[in-house]
């Protein structure tokens, strides 16, 4: 008897191992500035530092992304992503993940730490586009963000290019609470990059009198510690209704994504 009973909680649970209960979760990476959808080229924006600005490139890698269950397991979503602020197609990325229920999400901006190797990542042009260069200890750049901003004699270029300066590591650990139900059906999160906090607090940082930052430990330090609150959990709900909460502006792919690069004063 005592085998039968034996085998039928195997029976049990094996079918609670089932895959039924999975579901579908996306997450989007939306951009706004102050609270205002990010659009291209025009000079919008003003920072704390009073610089009025415009972002004409906006690309970078977030890893590790995944959910965290109310018991602190942590189930991948993916384990790199690229995305260029006005290509549409980099928006998102999808998982399928365990039925249950999660309280977190969890990714890196940037790459961390001994991972950030060059060929780490798999060999694609918008990877290989974010390449740290060898001479400066290789890797990826964690972010490029170029624009114009206005100065007393018209306008001036500004290149926020982070990554690993100086073979040291500063990416961004994110951690946003949530509260989700996973149960054989589809989800979709908002995450929402809020520019302007990379300039804000708590280090003030001016556009004037920087050029190339990818050597400057000081200015990528600051940038990390300004990184604790970029990021921003939005809408929670269904792929169809979230995926049009914020208008993607699209731009043509060799204006998003042009090669620009950054002269560094060594």
């Amino acid at each position: 008897m005592k085998y039968v009973l034996l085998a039928a909680c195997c029976f049990l649970a094996a079918c609670g191992d089932s895959d039924d209960d999975q579901g579908e979760v996306t997450v989007y990476f939306n951009h706004t500035v102050a609270g205002t959808d990010l659009k291209h080229e025009d000079i919008l924006y003003t920072n704390a530092a009073g610089n009025q600005y415009g972002v004409t490139r906006l690309e970078y890698i977030v890893s590790d992304i995944a959910l965290e269950t109310t018991g602190g397991k942590r189930v991948e979503v993916a384990e790199f992503h690229y995305r260029n602020a006005f290509v549409g197609a980099t928006r998102s990325v999808s998982a399928q993940v365990p039925g249950g229920e999660y309280a977190a999400l969890h990714f890196t901006f940037g790459i961390n730490g001994a991972k950030n190797a060059t060929g780490a990542l798999p060999s694609v042009d918008h990877f290989n586009n974010m390449a740290w260069p060898p001479p400066m200890g290789g890797g990826y750049h964690y972010m490029r963000m170029e624009g114009l901003f206005r100065t007393t004699n018209g306008e001036d270029a500004f290149l926020t290019h982070t990554g690993p300066a100086g073979g040291e590591d500063f990416s961004v650990d994110v951690s946003l609470p949530l509260s989700l139900t996973v149960s054989g059906d589809e989800w979709a999160i908002a995450v929402v990059m809020d520019l302007n906090e990379w300039y804000n607090a708590p280090s003030l940082y001016d556009f004037s009198g920087r050029g190339g930052i990818m050597g400057n430990a000081a200015a990528q330090l600051t940038l990390q510690g300004n990184g604790a609150t970029v990021f921003s959990l939005g809408p929670i709900g269904h792929p169809d209704h979230i995926g049009q909460v914020h208008g993607e502006e699209e731009v043509e792919q060799d204006r998003a994504a042009q090669d620009h690069d950054e002269h560094v004063e060594e």
